[in-house]
């Protein structure tokens, strides 16, 4: 019998957690990097100075400063400054910096991207309307271009890519937007709204008329290893609404949801964030399955489940998260055999 001892230990320490501990492990495990993590993607109007002000202490993963929907088209050059002065200031926001452009095409794309990508804290472009893989191929070249070296193609710190689903097109042609843009493209995120309105769904309290979408749009980003971002929840008031969509978002698979109002971040945030018990369960696993796979032996029982690779798989992928999130992770060690 093998006794497991639990010991809390930071997340931060080296971001070494995940990826080191697969090396004794077969080649069936998947981790490579600690993802970036996206549980709520706050959405800050470009053309509001108080709350882009308010943005910089936003406890979001993720904070999407807006030129595209919130920004009125007299507003477009105000708020492309306004935005740029905060992303090339000298504090920024505690998680990921993206800019929301216009989407290409607008005659509004080629400015925003002259001011933004230029800024020292860039780190993600939302991109409106992806419809193909020549959006994706543009963006890069501009990029390529325009934002500081070490934000360019090959190198570590190279700008991320949000690829907007908005439209039957894009969605027909999601399989090759989400194999274009290697090294840039990070993630699929599912414009509902828009999409309803260009497909002729009519939206109800069950996003019955969404499961297709929603599903197809997340095993496609699963399957070309992208992250998936989920719908808003419009009714920003109503928390139980909020909460209900963001627990089934986190059961069809999706990494995160965009937020349209600071207060809807805590709750998102907790419904996409694995729990203690889910933690400490993946802990043991990894633990426990990585003692087996030293010594060559196969599927085993752990607390009265049965342990073999796809359980594995799955440990990591929650452990992974879990640190993207600053989440504690316990440290299981071998106490005694």
């Amino acid at each position: 019998m093998m006794t497991l001892r639990v010991f809390s230990v930071p997340v931060n320490r080296a971001r070494s957690c995940c990826p080191s501990l697969l090396k004794g492990a077969r080649a069936h495990s998947t981790a490579a990097r600690i993802p970036t993590s996206r549980r709520a993607m706050l959405y800050v109007p470009g053309s509001n100075p108080r709350m882009l002000e308010k943005s910089l202490s936003s406890p979001a993963d993720s904070v999407a400063y807006d030129l595209e929907d919130s920004v009125a088209p007299s507003k477009k050059a105000e708020a492309r400054k306004l935005v740029a002065e905060l992303l090339d200031g000298e504090r920024r926001p505690q998680g990921e910096v993206v800019a929301r452009i216009n989407a290409i095409g607008t005659g509004y794309e080629e400015a925003d991207l002259d001011e933004v990508l230029r800024t020292r804290h860039l780190e993600a472009i939302a991109l409106p309307k992806t419809t193909s893989a020549e959006h994706i191929t543009y963006l890069i070249s501009r990029i390529n271009k325009l934002a500081p070296y070490h934000k360019r193609s090959g190198q570590e710190g190279a700008i991320k890519i949000i690829a907007m689903i908005e439209n039957a097109r894009a969605m027909v042609g999601i399989e090759s937007i989400a194999a274009s843009g290697q090294g840039h493209l990070d993630a699929l995120l599912f414009a509902a709204e828009d999409y309803c309105a260009d497909v002729g769904l009519t939206r109800t309290p069950t996003r019955e008329e969404l499961l297709y979408p929603r599903s197809r749009l997340v095993t496609t980003a699963k399957a070309f290893g992208l992250q998936a971002i989920d719908l808003v929840c419009v009714n920003y008031k109503d928390k139980e609404a909020l909460r209900e969509e963001s627990e089934e978002g986190r059961r069809l698979g999706f990494d995160g949801k965009q937020a349209i109002h600071p207060d809807q971040t805590d709750i998102i945030h907790r419904s996409f964030s694995p729990s203690e018990k889910d933690i400490l369960k993946a802990a043991r696993v990894r633990f426990s399955f990585e003692h087996h796979d030293k010594r060559g032996k196969g599927a085993y029982t752990l607390d009265g489940m049965m342990i073999d690779a796809p359980v594995y798989k799955q440990a990591i992928k929650v452990l992974a998260k879990a640190e993207a999130a600053g989440l504690v992770i316990p440290e299981v060690r071998e106490y005694e055999i």
